[in-house]
């Protein structure tokens, strides 16, 4: 069997348990068919190599632009080689024998990277001003080109990389603080809440409607909607309760998370249902932190903590038994 049927098999599999379509003993009995001994350590040596070929070429063209210490220059050297890998990266990923698949989406992905970089030292050589409008326009261009290029060429890498961009063009943002301290901010959370439940919808609409027709050969860019949709509506959703924020905002997460697992059950989907229960254990976990933390020492504090956990973990376990056994 080829390595490329093997693949998508093996990912066939794993996304019908997600779905609900098979139970956890008929995915260990089907997935070390077609799983290959040896596939983690093969991906990450291809990672590490494409990578490192990557930042070599960025290196260099690096060195040059500053030896001419003009930003036009790195511009124009660092769309070129966006350019270059776009092309070859789309022949590789698009070829009928299917030989070479991985890495040409990425290349593709590393393109729009590179191209994204190219408009902002574009922009940094003709005026440098405004960057706080400036950036999250360059963001959603290169989301639109990502968008293409998935939608034009059938790749899932490409609409990945769209949506991370798009999400963070429409307003999130996260950065590093310093001293091992990283932290993340949302400009409206209202805003980004409801454009992340247009994504869920469309996600939905997209795997349900449009892949089982027209748009058969975009098999997968419906879920990626819908995970990035999830993420990002609890993330608003969370930013909402915290610093002491109207209760009314600590009901509706609360709401989210309970709908989400309900959601999940009745469409035997468990994207929803994992994203319901992750959130909903922080948003109990936040609201523990925020009413006990300054009255109990920490150690009954944790103490106390661990021991609801693992009431609340034994309590649904045994109710996730009792209706399967039920529904048996």
């Amino acid at each position: 069997m080829r390595p490329i049927t093997r693949d998508v098999l093996t990912r066939e599999v794993i996304d019908w348990h997600q779905q609900g379509l098979i139970d956890r003993p008929l995915l260990d009995t089907l997935l070390p068919r077609y799983e290959t001994q040896g596939r983690f350590l093969a991906a990450l040596l291809k990672w590490l190599g494409l990578f490192a070929i990557f930042q070599l070429g960025l290196a260099v063209l690096a060195f040059i632009a500053m030896m001419t210490e003009s930003a036009l220059v790195a511009a124009v050297l660092l769309g070129g080689a966006g350019a270059g890998l776009w092309y070859f990266g789309i022949q590789m990923a698009t070829d009928p024998r299917q030989r070479y698949p991985f890495s040409g989406a990425v290349l593709v992905t590393a393109s729009l990277a590179a191209a994204f970089g190219a408009l902002a030292l574009l922009h940094i050589a003709t005026s440098g001003e405004n960057e706080e409008q400036v950036i999250p326009i360059l963001l959603l261009v290169t989301a639109a080109l990502a968008a293409l290029t998935a939608y034009r060429y059938y790749l899932r890498w490409p609409l990945l990389l769209a949506l991370l961009l798009f999400f963070h063009g429409a307003g999130a943002w996260h950065a590093y603080g310093g001293h091992g301290a990283y932290f993340a901010y949302l400009q409206d959370e209202r805003l980004i809440a409801v454009v992340a439940l247009v994504a869920i919808v469309l996600g939905l609409w997209h795997e349900r409607r449009l892949e089982s027709g027209s748009l058969r050969r975009c098999a997968g860019f419906g879920a990626l909607y819908l995970i990035f949709g999830l993420l990002y509506l609890n993330l608003s959703l969370w930013f909402l309760t915290l610093f002491g924020k109207p209760l009314d905002w600590v009901l509706i997460f609360t709401a989210a998370g309970i709908a989400q697992i309900i959601a999940g059950a009745r469409l035997h989907d468990a994207r929803f249902t994992g994203f319901g229960i992750v959130f909903l254990a922080i948003d109990l976990y936040t609201r523990f932190f925020e009413h006990f933390w300054d009255r109990l020492s920490a150690g009954v504090f944790f103490l106390l903590g661990g021991a609801l956990a693992m009431a609340l973990g034994f309590a649904c376990e045994r109710w996730g038994r009792t209706s399967l056994e039920e529904n048996r």
